[in-house]
């Protein structure tokens, strides 16, 4: 969840990579973040711009992570069952009988309502039920990943999630900084720290076993030189928390706050993170390809023509 902070009348929890992420040459990154508008009841992402913004978070994580997600097909008696919470209307939970997840696919339902206060965006996995073949209900449980339960989880493979906005207040939609007001959120930053909780930040066994009072993951610890404190929720960095993005020095994406007027990049921490989690992040991309991906991500907008926010 991002919120805005205290003393001000706004901030927001995570912010995004601004477009400062990629894929390497030699990398091949593998999943597919999809965003369903099934429930947006309000019509809040009626407009090309700002389902482009949410596309632009998500690519920051389909270029980086490079892990194969098995196919989830409901058939006969095999049925997965997949429980979200209502976008629009996130204290109701949604069930969505003999659902089918294809293969490297995360299904991402999303909405907008007054969420209240400072919370600007909240975001997770869903949940399911599974009946039929033991074999199917365990493949449909992990996607072929490792062990991603309990407290010896190494892994994270959800099928998908949902995240919400607040409809409330005043967002910039721009892919870029651009523009962006002193009395702004930037929405493309609220979007990817929601997409986060959503691949397991805060929200999975794996990242929970690393959790005690500070974060103990090998992979974090390394970029920051030491545990990593976190907030009393324990779903996010202790408000302040800084890294690095290209050698320059940024609030952390991951912590549980944003100023109006802001936007964050996903930090060389917050990316570790997602490793200890058990993603398979690819290194960042040559110049060459980078800026191919961010003149894709201009035609796509042409084309298209966990809680509180901190």
């Amino acid at each position: 969840m991002f919120a805005i902070p205290e003393g001000e009348t706004m901030k927001s929890t995570h912010l995004a990579a601004a477009l400062a992420l990629g894929m390497s040459g030699t990398a091949q990154a593998n999943i597919d973040i999809q965003f369903d508008f099934t429930y947006d009841i309000g019509s809040f992402f009626a407009s090309a711009d700002r389902q482009a913004a949410l596309n632009a978070a998500a690519s920051v994580f389909e270029t980086r992570f490079a892990d194969t997600l098995s196919a989830i097909v409901s058939s006969g008696s095999n049925s997965f069952d997949t429980v979200f919470f209502n976008p629009s209307n996130p204290n109701t939970n949604i069930t969505l009988d003999s659902a089918s997840i294809a293969a490297d696919v995360v299904r991402v339902y999303v909405g907008a309502t007054n969420l209240g206060g400072s919370t600007l965006g909240v975001g997770g996995p869903g949940g399911f039920q599974c009946s039929g073949l033991g074999s199917f209900c365990a493949d449909a449980s992990n996607r072929g990943e490792g062990d991603i339960s309990g407290n010896d989880a190494v892994d994270f493979a959800p099928w998908g999630g949902a995240m919400s906005f607040n409809s409330t207040i005043s967002w910039h939609f721009g892919l870029t900084p651009t523009g962006l007001e002193s009395g702004e959120s930037d929405f493309y930053s609220v979007a990817l720290h929601e997409l986060a909780h959503v691949l397991g930040f805060g929200t999975s066994d794996s990242f929970d076993r690393y959790v005690d009072g500070s974060f103990y993951g090998p992979a974090a610890m390394a970029v920051h030189g030491g545990a990593v404190p976190m907030a009393n929720d324990g779903a996010h960095w202790f408000d302040g928390t800084r890294s690095v993005v290209n050698g320059v020095s940024q609030e952390a994406a991951m912590d549980p706050t944003i100023r109006f007027g802001t936007r964050k990049n996903f930090t060389d921490l917050d990316y570790a993170a997602m490793r200890d989690v058990g993603w398979e992040v690819t290194p960042v991309p040559e110049a060459e390809t980078w800026a191919m991906m961010l003149a894709g991500l201009g035609l796509v907008g042409v084309a298209a023509a966990r809680r509180r926010s901190r």
